[in-house]
């Protein structure tokens, strides 16, 4: 089949998304489909970073609304996008048109309404308290009767989306590339401590806050432990003040390529993730298991669809910092847990490898097309 991936954020902007359709490109062409994505500019762009990716506009990111989990949506800048769409699509025959995120005027969404061609959405992100039925009226209730099928990454996602979209749907979970991301010995960062790691970005809704907090609130962690944090982020500067003023042991990574990833996770001990909302899935949790990192994460729904409490992980309470040390300190502590929780976790990331989840969704093709 010909297959057009269609979203505002891809590769090498930061992000889920962008690494979800990549790995999808890269597997269903694997399958033998060929494959392309229609995505935003990138200023920063020298190279590209794969073949058959087409270009429009640039890519700008909104202020962090509050409506929007206090997150910058990433949208494509392009007054041209309606004639482009049209011509490009009289140009380009294609058996699938998927979208990413369809749910706001941005370039899935305009993709999506001048289709001509079989069409399925993927929806990755799950917006707590906001009203999707207003924005479904506005904007997409009608181009949505167009979609073949509705896939969600998450139960958590299927429930923030689907209330104002009738139509068949399906859940098909993120995926994790296991020829990537798999346990090898990598040494530490920090020799004779305890390196816990944290990979996101910067901001509110992310909960690096919440673990630095841990570790202020906590003598005996910061004797014990040392924080690797990884990427960047609005309030980058902030944490950094925030560590020199408590006096706690950290190192900041910044932006970590996409093959140095496997590595990040190989040389922590144990890896936190404390977002406080927002999160429909949690791909960072299954690359973390599946190089052999134990992990803790905060008790959000998104997040419980990942880890099973004291199985293939930790769960702790949403923002609660005193929870999270005592968390940190069970880890640390109680060795067979760790053995434990990072033996179930390799077994339990298994079915996500990427070439499965790939033929999950080229199975939703065959039955659209």
């Amino acid at each position: 089949m010909k297959i057009l991936q269609v979203s505002d954020a891809y590769l090498p902007f930061p992000g889920g998304v962008g690494e979800h359709i990549y790995n999808l490109k890269k597997y269903l062409e694997r399958l033998g489909h060929e494959v392309f994505v229609l995505t935003s500019g990138f200023p920063e762009l020298r190279e590209e970073v794969d073949t058959n990716v087409i270009r429009r506009g640039r890519v700008v990111l909104t202020p962090a609304l509050k409506i929007f989990n206090n997150t910058q949506l990433t949208l494509t800048f392009d007054p041209g996008l309606p004639s482009f769409l049209k011509e490009f699509y009289k140009k380009n025959r294609f058996d699938v048109v998927h979208l990413h995120g369809p749910l706001a005027p941005n370039l899935p969404g305009l993709a999506l309404h001048y289709s001509p061609y079989p069409s399925v959405a993927t929806f990755h992100t799950a917006f707590v308290g906001f009203n999707w039925n207003k924005v479904a009226r506005i904007f997409f209730e009608k181009d949505a009767r167009k979609l073949r099928k509705f896939i969600f990454v998450s139960k958590t996602a299927k429930e923030a989306v689907i209330p104002p979209y009738k139509g068949d749907w399906v859940i098909i979970p993120n995926g994790v590339d296991l020829e990537l991301f798999y346990p090898e010995e990598k040494g530490r960062f920090v020799y004779g401590k305890i390196n816990v790691g944290f990979l996101s970005r910067h901001e509110p809704r992310k909960g690096l806050h919440i673990l630095l907090e841990a570790f202020a609130k906590d003598r005996k962690l910061r004797e014990d432990a040392h924080l690797v944090i990884g990427s960047s982020g609005p309030l980058t500067e902030y944490y950094k003040g925030f560590c020199e003023e408590h006096n706690i042991p950290a190192t900041f990574l910044g932006k970590i390529p996409k093959s140095e990833l496997p590595d990040f996770y190989r040389k922590i001990d144990i890896f936190v993730a404390p977002a406080t909302g927002g999160e429909s899935f949690g791909l960072i949790l299954l690359e973390a298991m599946a190089c052999g990192a134990p992990v803790i994460a905060s008790n959000i729904e998104g997040y419980k669809n990942v880890v099973i409490d004291g199985e293939n992980g930790l769960l702790f309470e949403k923002g609660d910092a005193f929870d999270l040390a005592d968390k940190i300190k069970e880890l640390i502590s109680n060795e067979n847990l760790r053995l434990k929780i990072v033996k179930n976790a390799l077994e339990f990331v298994k079915p996500y490898h990427w070439l499965e989840v790939a033929k999950q969704i080229e199975k939703v093709y065959r039955e659209i097309v």
